[in-house]
């Protein structure tokens, strides 16, 4: 038996030697990656960066955090100040409507984690999506995958975009501080601010999306959100580096499923939690199945976004958006050859 394992265990040291030798150089080794905000979606890149995932692959990522949403994160990499995004699959979509060419390369999360809840001095009179006539909607910033998902909300409960108005009052705690202070009666939000407002007793939930059965709820199907995407021409030009990205990541998820719920916890950069561990040890268990496994997307998991975003999107309904071109398996795929 235990020479069994010996020989198993140089197989894939083996395995691993003859793929790094294998392996071309990245084209490009000093990388920016935008994000729009410190959501729990988001966090292993972070995380990934922190472990030293990203060095190992041969890579020097900095990370920008705009603080403002997804859709500020895009501009800068349709502006060219980044070189890639973690953001929601979504935006994807939106690009390609634009005749932009932006695909994701490797899928973090395989349900939504968002939440929309009103404020419990309201429970009363909000039953369910049909009673936010009138209403003040927190979204992060206009064009951000909260935005989005708002809009599809308020529409598929019977009213008109114009029967509610929509609020930027940011991400995480600047969106709770809008909330508790009755700047806005809705707020779409995630971990692991949902975690503490539900604590703080401050919202009822109309919707949640961090779960498989929430998503399905909410938007009729599995919606596939936060993952790396990059412009195409960026791909095209360097699909080393880009390989080696997809490899850190894989390694991060693995990471993250294959360690005690305190170990990883511990590690998550102190953006992503809270200053209560027993409370963040709680959000993270329940948490964990938000996190891909394999970065792959499923073909048809991707059409939820599509029919989301074209039930109040006109441009986008009339597109005739082609999904095979907003993401792509290929590197996710190679890093689990790499990567035993």
């Amino acid at each position: 038996m235990r020479i069994f394992i010996r020989l198993a265990a140089t197989a894939a040291l083996l395995s691993t030697l003859a793929s790094a030798s294998l392996a071309a150089e990245p084209e490009q080794t000093k990388l920016s990656i935008a994000v729009g905000s410190q959501i729990l979606n988001y966090m292993p890149l972070a995380l990934g960066e922190k472990l030293g995932f990203f060095k190992t692959e041969g890579l020097d990522v900095t990370i920008q955090n705009f603080q403002a949403g997804g859709s500020k994160a895009l501009q800068a990499l349709i502006g060219g100040s980044v070189d890639a995004v973690v953001g929601f699959y979504d935006h994807t979509i939106q690009m390609q409507a634009k005749g932009k060419a932006v695909r994701c390369v490797f899928l973090l999360n395989e349900v939504p984690g968002i939440v929309f809840g009103v404020r419990s001095d309201l429970a009363d009179k909000v039953k369910s999506g049909a009673d936010l006539k009138g209403m003040r909607i927190g979204i992060t910033t206009p064009g951000s995958s909260t935005d989005m998902i708002a809009r599809y909300y308020v529409k598929k409960s019977g009213l008109d975009l114009k029967d509610v108005t929509f609020i930027a009052a940011g991400s995480g705690a600047p969106g709770m501080v809008a909330l508790e202070n009755k700047n806005v009666e809705v707020l779409g939000y995630y971990d692991p601010t949902a975690t503490l407002l539900e604590r703080k007793n401050a919202v009822k939930v109309l919707f949640d999306g961090r779960t498989v059965a929430g998503s399905q709820a909410a938007f009729g199907g599995i919606y596939p959100t936060a993952c790396l995407y990059l412009n195409q021409s960026f791909i095209d030009k360097n699909p080393e580096t880009v390989q080696r990205l997809a490899d850190a990541l894989l390694r991060t998820v693995r990471w993250i499923h294959a360690n005690p719920t305190e170990v990883v916890v511990d590690a998550i950069p102190a953006g992503y939690k809270l200053d209560d561990r027993a409370l963040n040890l709680e959000i993270m268990k329940a948490s964990t199945a938000l996190f891909s496994k394999t970065g792959l997307f499923d073909a048809e998991a991707v059409k939820t976004p599509l029919a989301v975003l074209s039930s109040y999107d006109d441009a986008i309904a009339k597109a005739n958006i082609d999904l095979s071109k907003t993401y792509t398996n290929r590197f996710a795929e190679e890093a689990a050859k790499r990567i035993p």
